[in-house]
């Protein structure tokens, strides 16, 4: 079994109170002060009544000791509405001051992470043009190298052949000392000089050696599976690396001049250079767009229902989650059926977004719904059929409304999920990071009613998701999605992120498996951590229970 390393929830500091709960409890403050307020003008009133002042004249003594009573009391009710009035602001004036601290320590990290990006870029495109300028002045080394030694060579040629002409005929030194009388030897030494100097060969022959050394360095170098190897092991340095991604390339971009600036600008069709990840984001996705890829906007979805069967047309039962494990083996599910298997009803595209809602109704009636959201299917620059592509990672890392958001939105409307029935969002990879979008979107939690979500392998950390929602995420040792936004989750009490290693499956080494997530998800679950305990105890309801039923839904652009 696996150890787990947990952030947020039950590990979350008792102390640490959230802004939330500060301004819950300044409401309170704010109404218990009106309320002692409007007790004191009360009792205040009574003094004044004319009942009270009518027995003045009958038992003044009494009606002195009764005014002063009265006078006393509501001067109590004043003076703790004074105290409560005054908490009232410290407590408010703290939460800007917390707010205000909060925000700027974090704008003063993007900023130191901006300017060491800045001061990386100037200094690596430099430092690429110092390279760049070596490699050159080495290869013509190389190139002049080979070219003077063919000279030489062939000069040598050219002596030679005169040394054979004198041996010939020593005379021929005589003819040196007459005006003219070396044409003979000249013109065989030339003769032998042209036959044997090639400058083409030289050329061959340097661009042969300066591919060979081309070779060996490329041969030294890492390959792709230990550079990905490297990041695996390294996931806090990636998500340094993303951070400074911004400032790095507006030093790039500096570096190379206005030119560059405004090039890019005018290619990209977006601000360059980027100075936050959002930016950056917007950035790759803007220019993408100018040669038609990264658009996720492209396409309606269309959504309808779909049932799966065998070859003798008999129904495939589909996996029905009861617990976390059996959960993600379901996301494992939806991605395959997505691929159209054998069997799939005539007429179904080869490539589809299989969005599933798995319904329970509870003893009490309530409908509970299990939202499965598919993870990526195409990875081509261009949008592709399905609505689970490249283009829909990009757009919900920058945090727009989604094709395949509105997909989800379709699918849960046809089904039939009310706006007041608990409902869990579920995915792993970009299933789990729409899930998360969709969580933090305003309309989303004005129109249904978002309990949990459960995430594995997915970037969610820039989503602000409301506290009432219980979010569970998973995330594996060397898994790079997750660090793709550049930040941790936050570890709320509402927010818990389970850290672990992948489960050994054969010789199938990859973290980012839905596979490998619905083990360490089962792992967990059975574990005995309290987060554990606390999760299924929410979320209980969409797990127990046989009145049950399975939607299938297959959206395409």
């Amino acid at each position: 079994m696996s150890d787990f390393t947990v952030s947020g929830g039950t590990n979350t500091s008792p102390l640490v109170a959230t802004f939330e709960d500060m301004r819950t409890f300044s409401t309170e403050l704010g109404q218990v002060q009106d309320y002692l307020a409007t007790e004191s003008l009360q009792i205040a009133a009574v003094a004044a009544g004319g009942d009270l002042l009518e027995s003045a004249i009958l038992s003044p003594a009494t009606f002195a000791d009764a005014e002063t009573k009265i006078l006393q009391a509501a001067a109590v009710y004043l003076l703790q509405t004074a105290r409560v009035a005054v908490l009232h602001l410290f407590i408010d004036g703290a939460i800007v001051t917390y707010e205000t601290v909060e925000s700027a320590l974090a704008t003063a990290a993007d900023g130191l992470y901006f300017v060491g990006g800045f001061a990386v870029g100037v200094v690596v495109v430099t430092g690429a043009t110092v390279v760049a300028g070596g490699v050159a002045l080495y290869a013509a080394g190389v190139e002049m190298g080979y070219q003077l030694t063919e000279v030489a060579d062939s000069t040598g040629a050219a002596v030679d052949a005169i040394g054979d002409q004198v041996q010939k005929n020593p005379w021929l030194l005589a003819t040196v000392m007459v005006p003219g009388g070396a044409g003979a030897l000249i013109t065989s030494g030339a003769n032998a000089f042209a036959s044997a100097y090639s400058p083409t060969d030289a050329a061959t022959a340097a661009n042969q050696r300066l591919a060979d050394e081309f070779a060996a360095l490329l041969a030294s170098a890492p390959d792709l599976e230990a550079i990905q190897a490297w990041a695996g092991e390294h996931t806090d340095l990636v998500q340094t690396i993303i951070n400074f991604a911004p400032g790095f390339l507006a030093g790039a971009t500096y570096t190379l001049g206005p030119l560059a600036i405004v090039g890019t600008t005018s290619l990209t069709g977006a601000p360059w250079p980027p100075l936050n990840y959002d930016q950056l984001v917007e950035g790759i996705i803007a220019g993408g767009g100018r040669f038609g890829a990264f658009d996720d906007a492209t396409g309606e979805p269309t959504v309808a229902p779909i049932s799966f069967t065998d070859s003798d047309g008999s129904p495939i039962i589909q996996i029905v989650p009861s617990d976390l494990k059996s959960l993600f083996e379901g996301a494992d599910e939806i991605d395959t059926n997505g691929d159209a298997p054998a069997g799939s009803p005539e007429g179904t595209p080869d490539d589809f977004s299989d969005i599933r809602l798995v319904e329970r109704v509870g003893p009490d009636g309530v409908h509970h719904w299990i939202v499965q959201i598919p993870s990526t299917q195409n990875w081509g620059l261009a949008p592709g059929t399905a609505t689970n592509d490249l283009p829909s990672d990009l757009a919900s890392m920058a945090q727009h409304q989604t094709v395949l958001m509105a997909a989800v939105k379709e699918a849960m409307e046809q089904a039939g999920v009310k706006a007041h029935d608990p409902v869990m969002l579920a995915g792993f990879s970009l299933g789990g990071i729409t899930a998360g979008l969709m969580s933090s979107d305003p309309w989303m939690n004005q129109h249904y009613n978002i309990t949990n979500v459960v995430t594995a392998g997915a970037s969610i950390g820039n989503f602000d998701i409301p506290s009432g929602v219980n979010v569970l995420s998973f995330e594996h040792t060397g898994d790079l999605v997750p660090a793709g936004d550049g930040s941790d989750n936050p570890a709320t009490t509402n927010q818990v992120t389970v850290h672990a290693d992948p489960p050994g499956m054969g010789d199938h080494t990859e973290p980012h498996d839905a596979a490998k997530y619905a083990v360490t998800a089962g792992e967990f679950q059975g574990s005995g951590n309290p987060n554990a305990d606390t999760f299924t105890g929410s979320a209980k309801d969409f797990f127990i229970g046989d009145d049950v039923t399975v939607h299938d839904y297959a959206a395409t652009r």
